[in-house]
């Protein structure tokens, strides 16, 4: 395949990954826009804390998405869930132009990696503002901010280098499968 054929390839699948990820785009804004929420995921965020937060030695409790350590009371809100992370992951692994087959079990362990770091950020948080070590304002609007993308993209990243040989192996936009056989 000569140079010419080559960078074509590349410029159709880096496009072919742009399109997709902004057409997945589109819910996360329509989500944010009309307040869609699931509370069932808040409890269970605010019901682990807790567990977590007791196994560490706190008197933590929760009742539906509240966090209860002695007269503190926290609040897991929907985007202390972390729900945007978990879209985003789940958006740019879907995005990428490979075979379905092989994005399945990466996809599966990142949506859980970040679960579980969001909950290590939740009870860390709590831990720490409860303790008085640092405000809460520090670790959560600056620390973990950061902390959640950096997570994220190491993720992504990972994902890409185990796939790099696979990468381009078909076109991809929103589930519409189209290019060389399958795998």
């Amino acid at each position: 395949m000569g140079r010419r054929r080559k960078r074509k390839d590349l410029i159709l699948t880096f496009l072919d990954f742009v399109i997709t990820i902004n057409l997945f785009s589109i819910p996360l804004y329509l989500f944010i826009k009309f307040g869609f929420e699931l509370p069932f995921l808040k409890n269970l965020e605010a019901t682990l804390a807790s567990k977590f937060l007791s196994f560490l030695g706190l008197n933590a409790s929760s009742s539906e998405n509240f966090v209860i350590i002695d007269n503190s009371l926290y609040e897991i809100s929907w985007d202390s869930t972390g729900w945007k992370s978990l879209y985003t992951f789940f958006a740019l692994v879907i995005s990428t132009p490979i075979f379905h087959k092989r994005k399945l079990k990466p996809l599966l362990f990142g949506l859980f990696a970040i679960f579980i770091f969001n909950l290590l950020r939740i009870s860390a948080t709590i831990y720490l503002s409860y303790k008085q070590l640092y405000s809460f304002d520090f670790l959560h609007l600056s620390l973990w901010r950061f902390g959640s993308i950096a997570f994220l993209l190491l993720l992504w990243f990972i994902f890409l280098y185990t796939q790099k040989n696979n990468i381009g192996e078909n076109k991809n936009i929103l589930g519409f499968v189209y290019g060389r056989g399958k795998p």
